[in-house]
């Protein structure tokens, strides 16, 4: 095998399974879930799956499908265009320069780097959303937002890394 550009014959269509499972979860998060009596915040689905599937087989999640599934929350969620596919982008940037530190550690390693990970990138989301509405807005939303998906990593990552060792059988 060549050091040449992985392609579909390298991988199979088992490589697409990050991509499909991400979508999924993009999928699930807009689901209409709550009622206007009981709120309930949605984790952010996507940036676990994202941030789970570079810390364990980045060549399977490319910029390209960063950037489509960022684009395709983007257009469905009530953001400013481009802020979840930055996110995701970001999220693979930041993972590809800090995976020599921590691959190969406990979970709870990789819990606290997504944890610190995403909690900077819910601040800048809150900066670029201040600046597009040219007001300052509530961080109590973005808080809640960001601690949601911090403490729903574990139990996605449990049924992720299920599913990645179904793949390698």
């Amino acid at each position: 095998m060549s050091l040449a550009r992985p392609t579909f014959m390298t991988f199979g269509a088992a490589g697409f399974v990050p991509l499909v499972v991400s979508l999924v979860f993009a999928l699930v998060m807009l689901l209409p879930i709550g009622s206007g009596i009981a709120n309930v915040t949605m984790p952010n689905l996507v940036m676990i799956s994202v941030f789970y599937w570079l810390s364990h087989r980045p060549l399977l999640m490319p910029y390209g499908a960063c950037a489509l599934l960022g684009l395709f929350m983007d257009l469905w969620l009530d953001v400013p265009l481009g802020l979840n596919m930055l996110m995701l982008i970001l999220t693979r940037l930041f993972v590809l320069n800090q995976l020599k530190h921590y691959r190969g550690r406990s979970r709870l390693v990789h819990w606290a780097v997504f944890a610190m990970m995403s909690f900077g990138l819910y601040a800048f989301a809150w900066l670029v959303i201040s600046a597009v509405e040219r007001s300052v807005w509530s961080v109590q939303p973005l808080a809640v937002q960001w601690l949601v998906t911090a403490f729903s990593y574990a139990p996605v990552g449990f049924l992720l890394g299920r599913i990645r060792r179904s793949l390698s059988k």
